[in-house]
């Protein structure tokens, strides 16, 4: 081990006092330049590396949707609503924290939650909320209290307004902001979205496909990795490294609808033959026009199992049963089975039927077999009510059911609205303009096991 003579020490010394002094200016630029680079290099490599491992989810959607109507499970990682809906479909707190409903249904005040912000970084308050809903006036009294009056009493305003608000550009308040959109015309082909502050939830990318047939090309081909609300996993079961998710939808139920102008089905008693005649079905059995989640449901209603006798009886009492009448069953392509299996059921009956397969709904045919979307409130004034000419495609007259739906939109008792929606329920099974078959099965496709 080698000794530095103190000589060379007090040198070295001073040769750095006056380097220093000499060059004190530069020397704190460079200093203050490298800080600089190696924050700017880290920050780079922290950035990079989210990038590099940041999950990326590709799902497919079949349908075709505009910017403002794309699907709701979309729109609400988007950006949230006034409420948000629980399984039964009553609405919860969202942004609004509470609610109260005054002058018989005709004026809510919502109290706003504070501390959230646009992706935009800007408060949300009142003044924001923009729904443009018929017959609604909105009126922010401040930041965080808005007024709502309604020209007419409407009880399930509350669950309206469970729709996610958004600013232009798909700008909302949710887990997610929008990266990046594509269109086809008016029609969105691909949208991104990445986590607007929780960096550990995944970029989700989607592209939409306007049938199921070409969303399975598009798995096979490797272009997502996702395919939500198929009606069939038949053709990618077996593909590869591939997981089938089986779900019941009971937001959707499979119905045959009658159209009240024939005049072969003006008859209550034939129409419940008919009910009664249908053979087996798939997916679980539907008796209502609400879904069996629905804080309203009632299973106290005629139910239409398969009992071959008791179809003959009505049937032979009808006015039908001793003319010769036949009946068209008009369907789309995803129940083409059913419907030829129903068909075939009514023509043993005594009623010779056809199948028509079709690509949308016309005011002319006799029965309709397709699958009705419903909505979260049990609310259905405008598929029966008999004013209601372009949404109720039955043609259905009834007053004591017209008086039920009014009073039932108007009543804000929950306890009082569901025995009114009980009652709806046994009449309009009852007297069946439409037999109520089943809750279909969707499935979700995922690559890998």
């Amino acid at each position: 081990m080698s000794i530095i003579p103190m000589r060379r020490i007090r040198f070295l010394f001073w040769v750095v006092r006056e380097l220093t002094g000499k060059y004190k200016r530069s020397l704190l630029i460079g200093f203050l330049i490298g800080l600089a680079v190696a924050f700017a290099i880290g920050r780079f490599s922290i950035t990079l590396s989210s990038q590099l491992f940041t999950k990326t989810v590709r799902v497919g959607i079949i349908g075709e949707f505009t910017p403002t109507t794309l699907p709701i499970k979309i729109q609400q990682k988007i950006s949230n609503g006034l409420t948000q809906l629980s399984a039964d479909g009553s609405p919860q707190a969202s942004l609004a924290l509470s609610w109260e409903s005054t002058e018989s249904g005709r004026l809510f005040l919502f109290h706003l939650r504070d501390g959230l912000t646009w992706h935009n970084e800007k408060s949300v308050s009142a003044k924001d909320i923009n729904y443009n809903i018929r017959g609604a006036t909105l009126n922010p009294i401040d930041e965080r209290t808005l007024e709502v009056h309604l020209s007419t009493a409407y009880s399930p305003f509350p669950v309206l307004v469970a729709k996610p608000i958004f600013q232009a550009g798909l700008r909302g308040f949710g887990p997610y902001k929008v990266s990046a959109i594509r269109l086809k015309g008016d029609k969105v082909d691909y949208i991104k979205l990445v986590p607007f502050k929780d960096d550990t939830l995944p970029v989700t990318e989607y592209r939409f496909y306007r049938t199921e047939a070409l969303a399975t090309l598009a798995y096979k081909r490797g272009d997502v990795d996702i395919l939500e609300d198929m009606s069939s996993a038949q053709a990618l079961s077996q593909w590869g490294q591939t997981t089938v998710i089986e779900e019941t939808n009971f937001q959707r139920i499979v119905t045959l609808f009658f159209n009240q102008k024939k005049q072969l089905l003006m008859e209550k008693g034939i129409r419940q033959a008919l009910g009664y005649a249908v053979g087996e079905l798939p997916g679980e059995r539907a008796y209502s026009p609400f879904s069996k989640l629905s804080w309203a449901y009632t299973d106290k209603v005629k139910k239409y199992d398969s009992d071959i006798v008791q179809a003959k009886k009505l049937f032979s009492a009808s006015n039908v049963g001793s003319q010769s009448a036949t009946l068209t069953l008009s369907t789309f392509p995803s129940y083409l089975e059913v419907a030829n299996s129903i068909a075939q059921s009514w023509t043993d009956l005594g009623l010779p039927t056809t199948v028509r397969v079709i690509s949308s709904v016309t005011d002319d045919y006799d029965v309709l077999l397709s699958a009705a979307e419903l909505p979260p409130d049990p609310d259905q004034y405008p598929f029966w009510h008999s004013t209601q000419t372009q949404t109720n495609i039955t043609s259905y007259v009834n007053v004591k059911i017209d008086k039920l739906l009014e009073d039932g939109r108007q009543e804000t008792d929950p306890e009082k609205r569901k025995l009114i929606y009980g009652d709806f329920q046994r009449r309009l099974t009852d007297d069946a303009p439409a037999i109520f078959l089943y809750h279909p099965k969707t499935y979700t496709i995922k690559r890998g096991k």
